[in-house]
């Protein structure tokens, strides 16, 4: 018979108490944000921002990537604002990757903990398209306030992060094929698979379609690798922009103009000071991402020589809906003839099935211990009550042991229902490119919408290069271009950021955006938390990190953002709660807020 001591079981009604509770949280969360795609899809950006804002009480990388989209797609005004957002998620991005290094260089059974328990924090790891894409928007932003050497360091930081990703996904490779195999040498867990195509029901045709195949990995982005030649290039720098053409080639070598790039990058550097012409990049953003879904699938398992039928709930990621190439882009008399060159949603299809894997392993393997604890704890009370009855006898273990078996009969296998399905959905789901050289100054950029609608408005071009990015939505576009006056944040004072104490009068400091800012530091003492810390009880002790500081909040003045078109115009971002800058909206956790499930493990183990 399968044995398990008192402190196994409490150790894993912890465990399923914090999966339970940390994959509820998460799940509504997405739920939040799925329910917003219709008004996204329609430019309703304003309604977008609310949603974000009520659906993430803990402001983690996901929320400020998230609410940095958004804000960037109202216009160039909020550039600034965006901007913000996005380097607070790019400096947790940089914490994650020290802090899940250090995790994979662990003991073995330092990696089996990060391969089984991943999914359950409600911060939040970014999958690496996303990373990839957040230093490609960042850049873009940079272009649009001017900053071109900002948004060279972005370029750059995209080959670096790429290193350390293919590092990370070997690792994790690895670690799921070492805990398998401790898994199936384990006979509380010999069930244990990694296969996806053990798991009968699961719609894999969803993660194995030609375009997603046809992608080397899920992270290196042939758009983002031109964008990062192209800025180079526009700072005369060949020897970097030369890699960025060729990486852009090596994966997507059907666009053409990737190609004629690279062949005129030396002429072209060389004239550098000489073009009479605008030599314009433009980036035009379509569809949506798809969703990610909670799905469930009922799974025989054999304990104790009975088979025992569990409803697991994995990761599906939707068809694509929605696709659009552009039919029309003109500028002046020239049109231009835009190319895809990445395509996100097959992306973010080849991650989810890379990622397939440890998700199986992990569910597969919290049902067989959850099954085979509950089993052994069922065994263990009845022979306990057996033998008291017999000799008139209470024993505190089999009490014990009765009640956590009872515990886990309540809510143990709901908590292995769970899955982490949240993901960056404002991102668009597709990305074209076209490069012309047109004439300098005010040009009428024209453009046909999803709709069928033409738009137009007129963009300025300057000596040298220029970039104009394009987001379509169903009957209305954003439009932002390089060197926008409008994108510029105001010179102006604002105050400092709170270190200490809330009630600290700090000192001004310029309304400058820092490439420093970190994140604001998280309430303590919820539910949530004070599950951790006992389940932490359990663990190895860890030193402590050092908490977070919050961002430098910038408070601009906020107007309407410049009209997208003669159809339509971007809806009114003038200031409101709904999508102010993170730093001014860190909530004070409620003792009132604590789950009935906590007030009954408090109690049971006093």
């Amino acid at each position: 018979m399968l044995k398990f001591s008192a402190l196994d079981f409490s150790k894993l009604s912890i465990m399923l108490a914090v999966a339970l509770l940390a994959g509820c949280a998460t799940q509504t969360q997405q739920l939040k944000m799925n329910e917003t795609k219709e008004s996204f899809k329609n430019g309703d950006l304003q309604n977008t921002a609310a949603v974000i804002q009520g659906a993430f009480k803990d402001k983690n990388t996901l929320y400020y990537m998230e609410m940095g989209e958004v804000q960037r797609l109202q216009g160039p005004a909020r550039i600034p604002n965006s901007t913000q957002n996005l380097l607070a998620a790019d400096q947790l991005v940089d914490r994650w990757e020290i802090t899940t290094s250090d995790k994979l260089r662990r003991s073995f059974s330092g990696v089996s903990s990060y391969v089984l328990s991943e999914g359950l924090s409600s911060e939040y790891e970014p999958k690496p398209y996303e990373i990839s894409l957040l230093s490609q928007t960042l850049a873009l932003n940079h272009l649009s306030q001017g900053r071109w050497d900002d948004a060279m360091v972005e370029a750059k930081k995209m080959a670096q992060r790429e290193k350390v990703i293919e590092g990370l996904i070997q690792s994790k490779v690895s670690a799921v094929s070492k805990v398998e195999g401790e898994q199936k040498a384990n006979p509380k867990t010999q069930g244990a698979t990694s296969r996806i195509e053990n798991i009968s029901g699961y719609p894999i045709n969803l993660l194995d379609d030609e375009e997603t195949r046809s992608l080397k990995n899920s992270y290196q982005n042939p758009g983002a690798y031109y964008l990062s030649g192209f800025i180079h290039e526009s700072q005369g720098e060949a020897s970097l922009a030369a890699p960025g053409y060729r990486l852009a080639i090596e994966l997507r070598p059907q666009v053409n103009f990737f190609k004629t790039s690279i062949a005129k990058l030396d002429s072209n550097i060389a004239n550098r000071s000489k073009k009479s012409f605008a030599d314009t990049l433009i980036v035009i953003d379509t569809g949506y991402m798809p969703k990610i879904v909670p799905y469930q699938i009922s799974q025989t398992f054999n304990i104790g020589g009975n088979s025992k039928l569990v409803t697991l709930t994995f990761p599906v990621i939707e068809p694509s809906t929605e696709r659009f190439r552009p039919s029309l882009i003109q500028l002046g008399d020239r049109v231009a003839n835009p190319e895809l060159v990445a395509n996100i949603d097959a992306m973010a299809r080849k991650n989810l099935r890379d990622e397939m894997p440890a998700y199986v392993l992990r569910a597969s393997s919290r049902a067989l211990v959850s099954l085979a604890a509950q089993y052994a704890a069922d065994q263990a009370a009845q022979q306990a009550a057996n033998r008291n009855n017999q000799n008139n006898q209470n024993n505190g273990t089999a009490v014990l042991i009765g009640a956590i078996a009872g515990m886990i009969m309540g809510y143990g296998l709901q908590a292995i229902n769970v899955t982490d399905v949240r993901h960056w959905s404002t991102l668009p789901a597709q990305t074209y490119m076209a490069r012309m050289g047109l004439p300098i100054g005010p040009t009428v950029l024209k453009y046909t919408l999803p709709s069928g609608v033409t738009a137009s408005q007129t963009v300025n071009l300057v000596g040298g290069y220029n970039v104009v990015y394009i987001r379509m939505f169903r009957n209305r576009a954003t439009v932002l271009t390089s060197n926008d006056p409008a994108a510029l944040p105001p010179k102006s004072v604002v105050p400092a950021p709170v270190v200490g104490s809330l009630n600290e009068v700090p000192a001004a400091i310029p309304a400058t955006v820092s490439s420093s800012i970190l994140p604001p530091s998280q309430p303590s003492g919820s539910a949530l938390d004070g599950l951790k810390k006992l389940w932490g009880s359990f663990q190895d002790p860890k030193p402590e990190e050092p908490a977070p500081t919050a961002p430098l909040p910038v408070t601009n003045a906020v107007v309407a953002p410049a009209p997208v078109g003669a159809q339509s115009k971007l809806p009114d971002s003038s200031p409101a709660s709904t999508d102010s800058p993170a730093s001014s909206n860190i909530e004070e956790v409620k003792v009132d807020e604590q789950p009935n499930l906590l007030n009954s493990l408090q109690q049971f183990f006093k």
